[in-house]
């Protein structure tokens, strides 16, 4: 069977990218930017991604439906990382993200604490942020119970196509819901520590190798230095975690879009940059 290299990205709005693709040019060539627009014919995505859901794997470039709202996420800069690194390889990344998602309800697995509830799910994507948006909340844990769906539909299409699918990399880019409350915080450790364990009993004989990078919040959030405290600490004291600081890389939330700043996202360049950084951490 033909191996098959398998990427999760997971976490919330700045998983999903919130990058305005009108900006590219400030710090891409036209040729590159080419190269993002037309996709890598050995790299494809299958995605949920805020309201939107792919139709299953499909070649990933600009040119997707999800840009059709004119943002980028980090998988761009994974792809052409991945292509440049990597060029006569597969690759096959499977993101679950959505806006606005915490840890401490969305994102809460089964050892994570007594409120998980095991049969919570979206009913679509679109239907999950409209509830969100109103703050009326979805089910404990239901993210993370659609990551694990998700998940389990990729592998189980790459293998009817004669794939042996291995998951090399989890990819995290969340944190900042949390670390706007104190007690949602103090409690990230082990809810983080157990999400990890979690995914890996839901597929171990997927995740032998399976590196966990998990990016930092920027200085935004009020409690933006315990989170990456935590986050640096966890990965310095596990085997095959990396911690990625994204304020000390000089990734930017201040430019765009120009005369009205969004400060909570990361801007266009460094919302792909992200992405680089995601698969130097895994050392494919």
């Amino acid at each position: 069977m033909k191996k098959a290299t398998v990427i999760v990205l997971a976490g919330q709005s700045n998983a999903v990218g919130v990058g305005h693709v009108e900006y590219l040019p400030k710090y891409y060539s036209p040729e590159k930017i080419n190269e993002f627009n037309e996709g890598y014919p050995n790299i494809q995505i299958n995605f949920i991604s805020h309201t939107m859901k792919s139709p299953g794997f499909i070649p990933l470039g600009l040119h997707r439906p999800e840009m059709m709202c004119g943002t980028l996420g980090p998988e761009v800069g994974m792809a052409d990382e991945l292509n440049a690194m990597y060029p006569d390889r597969e690759f096959f990344i499977v993101k679950c993200a959505t806006g606005g998602t915490s840890l401490w309800r969305d994102w809460l697995s089964p050892s994570g604490g007594e409120a998980y509830d095991p049969n919570a799910y979206a009913e679509s994507p679109a239907d999950a942020v409209r509830r969100l948006d109103n703050a009326l909340p979805m089910p404990t844990g239901w993210h993370f119970n659609e990551l694990v769906k998700h998940v389990r539909e990729s592998l189980d299409y790459l293998e009817s196509q004669g794939y042996e699918p291995e998951i090399r990399g989890f990819c995290w880019m969340q944190g900042e819901a949390d670390a706007c409350d104190e007690g949602h915080n103090a409690a990230y450790g082990a809810r983080y520590d157990a999400l990890l364990k979690d995914f890996v009993a839901a597929f171990p004989a997927y995740t032998e190798t399976c590196v966990f990078a998990d990016a930092g919040v920027s200085t935004t959030w009020p409690y933006h230095p315990q989170m990456n405290a935590f986050k640096a600490e966890y990965a310095a004291t596990h085997p095959r975690c990396v911690y990625i600081d994204t304020i000390g890389k000089g990734m930017t939330t201040a430019t765009e879009p120009e005369g009205n700043v969004d400060i909570y996202h990361y801007d266009c360049g460094s919302t792909v940059e992200l992405g680089r950084y995601f698969i130097q951490a895994l050392g494919l």
